[in-house]
């Protein structure tokens, strides 16, 4: 294998390191949006929990407050987390784009080079035969 054929086989192998990578990416930003759709849906339980049907109701107030007050923080910390691994999913991506570029370019210039050889060898082994034949 010609140095060129490594090189593209060193690249192929980066690319699905970095699919890897990539979907690793992806699956942390869903496991985070799904962490999101339940934060906001403890907050649409414990706004609808502050009916008036008891009358109890105002002992567990500033618990529920303090619960709700709890939950938004931990929405926003998503939120922002959420923000730093798309960025980081987008920089995957675009780093899996460029491998995938330099490993056709890679693999283009390993496919030429053997092709190259192919052809000398041919045209040898047509040389060396028309030679003999004038001998």
């Amino acid at each position: 294998m010609s140095g060129e054929g490594t090189r593209a086989a060193r690249l192929e192998r980066l690319q699905s390191v970095q699919l890897r990578k990539r979907q690793v990416e992806e699956w942390r930003l869903a496991e985070l949006k799904r962490e999101g759709i339940a934060l906001a849906a403890l907050s649409v339980e414990i706004l609808q929990s502050l009916g008036d049907q008891s009358l109890l109701q105002g002992l567990f107030l500033e618990a529920k407050a303090t619960t709700l007050r709890r939950n938004e923080v931990k929405i926003v910390a998503n939120r922002s987390i959420q923000v730093q691994a798309e960025l980081r999913l987008r920089e995957a991506q675009g780093i899996e784009k460029r491998l995938e570029r330099a490993c056709e370019e890679a693999r283009g210039v390993a496919d030429q080079i053997d092709e190259r050889t192919e052809l000398d060898l041919a045209l040898q082994d047509y040389l060396t035969a028309a030679n003999a034949s004038f001998e």
